[in-house]
């Protein structure tokens, strides 16, 4: 069974520095299990942001440490990952009563990922680590009305690096 683990900014930004212990027990985390978390574009996108005010989180760090990389484009010229952005950015819009074109797409395309890689069976499981509630459970329902309900698991990215800070602890 080939597994795909898919993150999202809000697991980056909530792990902070590479000196922060969260940061390194997600690191002791992925190169245990032979994880390699992979990243949407618009979620590098979203991390690599060029402000002064803000201070970046490491995702390059992470990237040249080997355990994050950073997914090839998003194939849209398939149809199941352009319903399950779509279907996804309308469920995080109903979630939290807003129009879907003010969905962050970068949330959207943690499943559109997973799409891609399970209905090209370069997946068999998709877990999606993120840190947005409505974006996990959207990606879980709307991949499952598309038959892959048994394959896709949210994880809530605050709580996974919580148990693994206190259980390295």
């Amino acid at each position: 069974m080939s597994r795909l683990h898919i993150a999202d900014t809000g697991l980056f930004v909530a792990m902070g520095q590479p000196s922060n212990s969260r940061y390194q027990a997600v690191r002791r985390f992925a190169r245990r299990n032979d994880v390699t978390f992979v990243l949407p574009e618009r979620v590098y996108e979203e991390l690599t942001v060029d402000e002064p005010d803000v201070e970046a989180p490491p995702i390059d760090a992470a990237i040249d440490e080997g355990w994050a990389t950073i997914a090839a484009p998003l194939e849209f010229s398939e149809p199941v990952v352009s319903r399950v952005m779509d279907g996804v950015q309308r469920y995080i819009a109903n979630a939290d009563d807003r129009p879907a074109d003010e969905v962050e797409r970068a949330d959207a395309a943690l499943a559109a990922l997973a799409a891609q890689h399970l209905s090209a069976e370069t997946a068999t499981e998709a877990y999606i680590y993120t840190t947005d509630i409505a974006a996990g459970e959207g990606a879980e329902t709307v991949l499952a009305s598309e038959g892959y309900g048994d394959s896709v698991t949210f994880v809530n990215g605050f709580r996974f690096i919580e148990d693994l800070v206190t259980g390295d602890s």
